[in-house]
């Protein structure tokens, strides 16, 4: 009997060529997996499972958008649903199978997350229309501020400058001014901003 040489060094007798193992469960077949719906291929299987994950999904979303969320995805169902019967059964069979408190809490996360980014960009946009004295959304403002600098750079831009900074000395001298001025700072939670 010969020996074969493993990677780690040490010796170990050949594998029995006539000999057949199986570590599997009783009863199960190659290439099928637990999850999937019998009698549905494994491109059906797998779009069933990822509507059947999104339906559910958006049946726990609530707040702004939700409902828009909730028509599309029983539209593409229903639509699937009359093109394929096969499908039909998939993904009433996944649907049965997703964990909705899972869902549940992945919907406030999603829910939590959406809210702070619009406060967010409600809060960019209202900062930028100030600053801009009304005259567009906070990329409006950044796309104002790169052109600025560019400009800036050029003859005619240091002239704009030195003309604009005098009428901002000129604005700033007044007394109210100076307090809309710094009542924007504090608004926007700069803190201890002195004119």
């Amino acid at each position: 009997m010969r020996t074969v040489k493993t990677f780690g060094g040490e010796l170990k007798p050949p594998l029995d060529e006539n000999l057949l193992e199986h570590h599997g469960v009783k009863g199960m077949h190659w290439g099928v997996r637990k999850h999937d719906y019998p009698g549905a291929s494994a491109r059906t299987n797998h779009r069933a499972h990822a509507d059947a994950k999104e339906f559910a999904r958006a049946k726990m979303f609530y707040g702004e958008g939700a409902g828009t969320r909730r028509k599309l995805i029983k539209a593409k169902v229903e639509a699937n649903k009359r093109r394929d019967p096969t499908y039909a059964a998939a993904f009433d069979h996944h649907l049965a199978r997703q964990d909705m408190s899972k869902h549940a809490d992945k919907a406030r996360s999603e829910r939590g997350r959406k809210n702070a980014a619009a406060t967010t960009k409600k809060t960019g946009g209202a900062i930028a229309r100030r600053l801009t004295g009304e005259m567009g959304t906070t990329a409006a403002f950044v796309a104002l501020a790169a052109a600025g600098v560019a400009y800036s750079r050029t003859p005619q831009g240091q002239r704009m400058m030195q003309t604009t900074m005098s009428k901002a000395n000129s604005y700033m001298a007044n007394r109210r001014n100076q307090r809309t001025v710094s009542k924007l700072f504090k608004d926007a939670g700069i803190k201890n901003f002195k004119l």
